[in-house]
């Protein structure tokens, strides 16, 4: 069996209670291990520092699409309350990102939609639609981010949405 060449054990991130951490990882996909705390997702950063977070939470990380290097943060959300449940918040980190994209901060307090709903009617078809490419752009790049890291470009995730809706657009009976 071979053994590894000596070396220092690398620090590992401590989350203290409502105190954000910034990371950036070193890989997209976190290890299983097995811990005194029981299963445990470890992530080596790219600081050089690893740390240790539950499944689900490490689960959010994925959600959340950052891409390998990009800084975000984690912060472990607790009363101070013994038996109180801890909940953990994830957040990009705003301004330019490796990938040239832009992370603007959250409005707060602002409401569903920016744009009122015109009285009397529920939502137009074209509103309806447009919102579903949103949505629908989204999930591809939270995809693409997070299963193909650097590898393809948003802007490329776009083309390929667009390129398929177009077909779609085309491929469907006239009504």
């Amino acid at each position: 069996m071979a053994t590894q060449p000596n070396r220092a054990p690398r620090e590992v991130v401590d989350f203290p209670a409502n105190q954000p951490v910034t990371v950036a990882l070193k890989y997209a996909q976190g290890k299983t291990v097995n811990t005194q705390y029981g299963e445990r997702i470890l992530f080596s950063l790219a600081d050089g520092r690893i740390m240790f977070l539950d499944p689900k939470v490490a689960g959010q990380i994925a959600s959340l699409g950052t891409q390998v290097g990009e800084n975000f943060t984690i912060t472990r959300k607790w009363n101070g309350q013994k038996d109180s449940s801890v909940a953990w918040e994830l957040a990009r980190v705003p301004g330019e990102q490796p990938n040239g994209t832009l992370v603007v901060p959250s409005v707060t307090g602002a409401s569903k939609s920016l744009v009122p709903e015109p009285a009397g009617r529920a939502q137009w078809p074209l509103v309806e639609e447009a919102n579903a490419l949103i949505d629908a752009y989204a999930q591809v790049l939270s995809r693409t981010m997070a299963a193909y890291p650097g590898r393809i470009k948003p802007t490329d995730a776009r083309l390929l949405l667009i390129t398929a809706y177009t077909q779609r657009s085309k491929l469907a009976p006239v009504a």
